[in-house]
């Protein structure tokens, strides 16, 4: 190996004396310095952007109504802390002048807590999926379940026992029609 930096000895010991093989090196120390510094932006633009993009928070869920698949129910899904709950908010009667449908318990069905979801993971369409449980009121089974919205804004609900595959997925529409007091909705009525 040979030495680049060569000392003149007229000069005092503490200066260099430049010569063309040093003046080339140190010019690709610089352009070498200044492709490091361009990886360090880089790098930094890109865990800025990443923490940008975590830190970005989604959309919040807006609360709304979902009519199940045989349209014999409403749900009113809401977020419960970081959750979601889905409380009966309408019932379809057989007959116009029947009485309102209680729980397995005797209690009304109106209000009841029939679903709870947690997020689990994203979703294909970009959304949430959510898991968690499904009651039935007639009867008290709870059921595993996981829930996604779909792009149309319609409530995809796959309730299972044991294991997803052994479950059914329903397509609930969301619901725009009037409820009336004590959780009646005409307009299912009969269907």
């Amino acid at each position: 190996m040979t030495l680049l930096l060569h000392i003149n000895a007229a000069a005092p010991a503490s200066r260099f004396v430049r010569t063309s093989r040093t003046e080339s090196l140190n010019k690709r120390l610089r352009l070498g310095d200044l492709a490091f510094l361009h990886l360090w932006l880089l790098a930094g633009f890109i865990l800025a952007g990443t923490a940008f993009a975590t830190s970005a928070k989604a959309e919040p869920f807006k609360s709304g109504y979902w009519v199940s698949s045989g349209r014999e129910i409403v749900l009113q899904i809401t977020p419960c802390g970081a959750d979601l709950c889905g409380f009966i908010a309408g019932i379809a009667l057989s007959h116009p002048g029947d009485a309102m449908p209680v729980n397995w318990q005797g209690k009304p069905q109106c209000g009841f807590l029939m679903l709870r979801v947690a997020p689990a993971q994203p979703a294909g369409n970009g959304g949430k999926r959510w898991k968690g449980a499904l009651q039935d009121p007639r009867n008290g089974n709870v059921y595993r379940t996981t829930v996604k919205f779909n792009a149309a804004g319609n409530l995809e609900l796959h309730g299972y026992i044991g294991i997803p595959v052994l479950g059914e997925t329903q397509l609930w529409p969301k619901f725009d029609a009037k409820i009336l007091p004590g959780c009646h909705v005409p307009s299912l009525d009969g269907k």
